[in-house]
Formats: structure tokens, C-alpha cells, sequence
């Protein structure tokens, strides 16, 4: 039987190596050291965390490359393609928190190697995600105006971004299907297939950005609307390769249409409602609370949508390395723990705690490094530009936050079973921290962008103190797969 000693003395001796000196003690072992130094951990870790950069950086690019053309259009396009897509944002963080909570599952059945598991999971998780995607597209073809209207009361931007809304709910469904293929892909080891699903995407989605957008190779001008239509057709390539690669050449998960017959399972089920429905509706209300940042910002002016528009794409060029860790330590996590290897996970935890405080420096000096080249790319006005510059800089210290939340909240917590106490930090930090400090900061003091970017980023700065704490404290392995008893044989 283990027994877990657990001293911790402040987070800067934490950094200089004086805290947690002997952290577990097991039968006849002695942990003195937090960081590991096993070869096999990082290359392990870096197997997951290198693809899914360099997928993200794809994505980055793509969105870059958007925002870019589209500023070459002016303020209103930049606006209307920003506030069009908030409800398809929506969709897919809700998606995302739908597949994220499958994940959990999936990633513990795979370090016990329960692929009929995995398989009835992957089933339950895609019909849920194919209805959701239907609700969310009827909506918007329906309403475009109307959801616009939400979140600005500028008359051009809300035509514009109703066109735009209209084509890209198109993508609703199909990014849906691909992003839960990836994701449960992802959580079996399988991570190099969203390189190929990317990669191809990218080219056309950039050939057809530039052809639809400025209506070049005989293709009609369609501006912000040509935007949305490229989009469409590069989110069909993806979900073709990624269906294709599914059903014909994995051979680890071997999922089958067949399988997509069979009633959702009872016992699958149950577990997904205890430790899966908590990261699904952490998303569906962080994406709520988003959704209303996105209405302070949008009722501020369009100067300050454009801006914040391009903070965002700064944030995923900083950030796309922050990502991929974060993904490898919620597989690495789920697998450890699915295997029976708690104490293990728990020493890999303190380990990337200390990697994502130096990541997190590292981004906020590049931000500051990078942030006047990239806004010299858009063709925006001087107020736009002041405003952009000024959010940048409140952004290089939120980056020092965002890279311990999300590597330590969103990776190894959620991976690690412990998704209640995450939804409780994540939801209400951003509805008792976010959106009151930024309605206040943005639409009452008319406080400077710095500052409203700082009191809406509210939440990231929060979490990161809340996952120091929770993984300092050990507590926060959950095995999924197994019953109480069979955990308590494993401490």
C-alpha cells in the first residue's frame, strides 16, 4: 500500500527546487526529485505534443492568412467574418468539450486496452456531435440577422456577417466529424493523420481564400462571403481524409458504420455522464460566458472587434506550442492512469507544472518581440492600430497565465478523470470574474483596451493559481475505468 507525503512550501521555492522535497513515498521508494529525467517520458511526450503543434500552427496560419486578406477589405469585413463566426465558435467549443469528455474515457481505456470500449464511446460521441452540429446550422440559417444583431448594433457589419453566417454553418457538420475522428484518434496514439488532414486543407483553403475573396483564376469577387465558402470547401476535405484514414487504414481502433447501428451503451453511458457530461457543459457555459465577451467587445465598436480579432490570431501564433503540451499531457495523463500507475501521473504532473511557467515567459516575451511586424500586416486605421498595440501588450502578461492553465487545467487535470473540479474553476471563473469585470472595465468606466483585455482575460489568470493548487495537491487522479476498490489496490 502507498501512502503520499505531500509538503509544498511557496511556488517560488517551488521554481528554485526547494519545495515537495520527498512528495510520495511508496513501498521501498523514495521520489526526491519532481522532474523527471527518464528519456522515455519526453519522448513519449513530444511524440503527441510535436504533431498537434505543427497542426495547430497549420490552423494558425490559415486564420492568419484570413484575417490578413480580409484586412486588406477594411474594418466592417474584418468585423463581420469575426462576429460571424462566434456562433460557430460556439459550436465548436461545445464539440470540443463533447469529444474532450469522450477523450477522458477513451484515453483510460487505452492504457487498459479496451478497444470495444473505445468503439461504443466513438459511436455515442458522434451521433450526439452530428445533432448538435443540425440544431446549431438550422439556427443560423434561420436567424443570421437576428444573431448578428447580438452582438453589435453596427448596420454594416451585421449584413455582412449574416451573409458570412449563413455559408460558413456549413461547416457546422463537417468539422464536427473531423474534430471527434482526431480527437479520439489522438487518445490512442494516433496523432500524425491530423499533419496529412491539416496540411491539405491549408492549401486549399489559401487558394480559395485568395480566389473567392479577391476573385481571381476566373472566380467570382465575393468578399467576406468568398471567406466563408473557402472555409467550406477546405473543412470537406478534412472530414474526407480524415472518414477515409478512419475506415480503411487504422488498425488500432478498427471502427466500422456498423457500429454507428448499435444502441448507445448503457454502462459507457453512465460513465460519461459522471466524468464526460462535466467537461460538456464546462464548455457549453464557458462558451456562453465567451459569447458575451464577444457582445461587450462588439458594443465597443468595430475598432475594437478588428482589434481584438487580430489579438486573437497573435495568441494562436504565440500559443500553438502551449496547445500541442496540452494535448500530449491529457493523453499521457489519461494513459498513466488507465494503466494503474497513479503515482507515476502525478509525478509527470509536477513536471510539466514546471515546464509551463518557463513556456509561459517564453511566449510573453516573444508576444512583445512580435506584436508591432504583425500589426504592420493590416491595413487598419491608426485608432485600430493604437488599440491593437495596447491589447498586445496586456496580452504578453496574460500569456504568463494562459500557458499554466491551459497545459495543467486543460491537459493533465482534465486528462487525469478530475473534470468536475475543472468545469467549477473554468465556468465560474469566467461568469463571476470575466464577465462582470469586463461589462464594468468596457461598457461602464470606459476603462483603456489594455485594461478591458486584462478584466476579460479574468478567468485565465484565476485558473492558472486554481491548477498550481490542485496539482500541488495530488488529489486530482480520477481512474475512470475502474471501481473504487481496484484504484485503492493501486495507491
Amino acid at each position: 500500500m502507498y501512502c503520499s507525503i505531500f509538503t509544498c512550501g511557496s511556488i517560488y521555492d517551488l521554481l528554485r527546487g526547494k519545495a515537495c522535497c520527498k512528495i510520495y513515498i511508496g513501498q521501498g521508494e523514495k521520489m526526491n526529485s519532481f522532474i523527471i529525467k527518464d528519456k522515455s517520458f519526453y519522448q513519449k511526450l513530444f511524440a503527441i505534443a510535436i504533431p498537434m503543434a505543427v497542426q495547430n500552427l497549420i490552423n494558425i496560419a490559415v486564420n492568419l492568412l484570413d484575417t490578413v486578406m480580409l484586412g486588406q477589405l477594411g474594418e466592417v469585413a474584418m468585423s463581420a467574418s469575426s462576429l460571424g463566426g462566434q456562433l460557430g465558435f460556439m459550436y465548436m467549443i461545445i464539440n470540443m468539450g463533447l469529444t474532450a469528455g469522450a477523450s477522458v474515457l477513451t484515453s483510460q481505456y487505452w492504457g487498459r486496452g479496451d478497444t470495444d470500449a473505445i468503439r461504443k464511446t466513438m459511436s455515442m460521441t458522434y451521433k450526439i456531435s452530428l445533432a448538435l452540429s443540425f440544431v446549431f446550422m438550422a439556427v443560423a440559417m434561420a436567424v443570421p440577422q437576428f444573431i448578428l444583431s447580438i452582438y453589435t448594433n453596427d448596420a454594416e457589419v451585421i449584413v455582412s456577417g449574416a451573409k458570412y453566417l449563413q455559408v460558413i454553418s456549413m461547416t457546422y457538420l463537417l468539422s464536427g466529424v473531423t474534430m471527434t475522428t482526431l480527437n479520439m484518434l489522438r487518445t490512442v496514439g494516433t496523432v500524425k493523420i491530423s499533419l496529412y488532414v491539416y496540411g491539405s486543407s491549408f492549401f486549399v483553403n489559401i487558394f480559395f481564400n485568395y480566389a473567392l475573396i479577391f476573385g481571381k483564376f476566373g472566380f467570382p469577387q465575393l468578399g467576406v462571403v468568398g471567406a466563408a465558402a473557402a472555409t467550406v470547401i477546405a473543412r470537406f476535405v478534412e472530414m474526407c481524409i480524415v472518414l477515409l484514414y478512419l475506415l480503411k487504414y487504422d488498425e488500432k481502433v478498427r471502427f466500422r458504420p456498423s457500429d454507428l447501428k448499435s444502441k448507445i451503451d448503457k454502462e459507457v453511458f453512465k460513465i460519461y455522464i459522471k466524468y464526460g457530461l462535466p467537461v460538456l457543459c464546462n464548455e457549453m457555459l464557458w462558451s456562453l460566458g465567451n459569447s458575451v465577451l464577444s457582445i461587450i467587445m462588439g458594443h465597443m465598436g468595430k475598432e475594437f472587434v478588428a482589434a481584438n480579432s487580430i489579438c486573437g490570431v497573435m495568441m494562436q501564433c504565440i500559443t500553438f506550442a502551449t496547445h500541442g503540451i496540452n494535448s500530449a499531457a491529457a493523453v499521457l495523463a489519461g494513459n498513466t492512469i488507465g494503466e494503474g500507475k497513479y503515482e507515476l501521473a502525478r509525478k509527470q504532473a509536477l513536471t510539466l507544472f514546471v515546464m509551463s511557467i518557463g513556456i509561459g515567459f517564453f511566449t510573453c516575451g516573444l508576444t512583445i518581440i512580435l506584436k508591432k511586424p504583425l500589426v504592420s500586416f493590416y491595413n487598419i486605421t491608426a485608432q485600430t492600430q493604437a488599440i491593437t498595440l495596447e491589447m498586445l501588450n496586456a496580452m504578453a502578461l496574460v500569456n504568463i497565465f494562459q500557458s499554466v492553465a491551459s497545459i495543467n487545467m486543460f491537459g493533465t487535470l482534465r486528462g487525469g478523470g478530475d473534470s468536475k473540479f475543472v468545469a467549477v474553476m473554468d465556468v465560474g471563473s469566467m461568469w463571476l470574474l470575466s464577465v462582470p469585470l469586463g461589462w464594468i472595465a468596457g461598457l461602464v468606466m470606459h476603462r483603456p483596451a489594455g485594461i478591458v483585455y486584462i478584466c476579460l482575460k479574468a478567468t485565465t489568470i484565476f485558473e492558472c493559481f486554481a491548477a498550481a493548487f490542485r496539482i500541488l495537491s495530488g488529489k486530482w487522479v480520477k481512474d475512470v475505468t475502474r471501481s473504487e476498490k481496484e484504484q485503492a489496490r493501486n495507491l
